[in-house]
């Protein structure tokens, strides 16, 4: 691994850190109390799910450091890629699921003003499917990405495997 492909990881896990942990650990004290009122009547645990983002950031971060570390022919490398694969899918169905993972997208407020009640379900679960059909073709896509460069690894006359 070259030193510029080294920063460049540095610098990548530092701005998907910035973004998926930093971002949302600052985010509800600029929010509007009003909103944050708001989201607290309708049920929604804007904490819980800040959280979950953070926690997601930090692992994809940390996924995205690493990798710039390995060899692309390195086993370590198909691990991480598709382990970022299944990060970016767990973060699409918290973000659907508004902090509940286990609700794969099925996303449920009661909002209450005066005399009434409004109870709203939003099913976002053909995009939990695709999301998980486009993951499961980058795994695939990752892993001829990492034989291919298993490939380019060997020494000059040998034949792949």
């Amino acid at each position: 691994m070259s030193g510029n492909e080294r920063v460049g990881a540095v610098i990548a896990a530092l701005v998907a850190l910035i973004l998926f942990v930093g971002v949302p650990y600052m985010l509800p004290w600029y929010l509007p109390p009003d909103i944050t009122q708001l989201l607290s009547e309708s049920g929604l645990d804007l904490q819980g799910l800040m959280n979950q983002i953070m926690i997601l950031g930090a692992v994809t971060a940390a996924l995205t450091l690493v990798k710039g570390f390995v060899g692309r022919a390195s086993p370590i490398s198909l691990a991480i890629s598709v382990a970022q694969n299944v990060a970016s899918l767990a973060f699409m169905v918290v973000l659907l699921g508004a902090g509940d993972f286990a609700s794969l997208g099925v996303t449920s407020f009661t909002v209450s003003v005066s005399s009434t009640t409004s109870h709203v379900i939003m099913d976002f679960r053909v995009f939990v499917y695709f999301t998980a059909l486009t993951v499961a073709l980058r795994v695939a896509e990752a892993y001829l990405a990492w034989s291919e460069a298993k490939a380019e690894a060997l020494p000059p006359g040998r034949i792949p495997p």
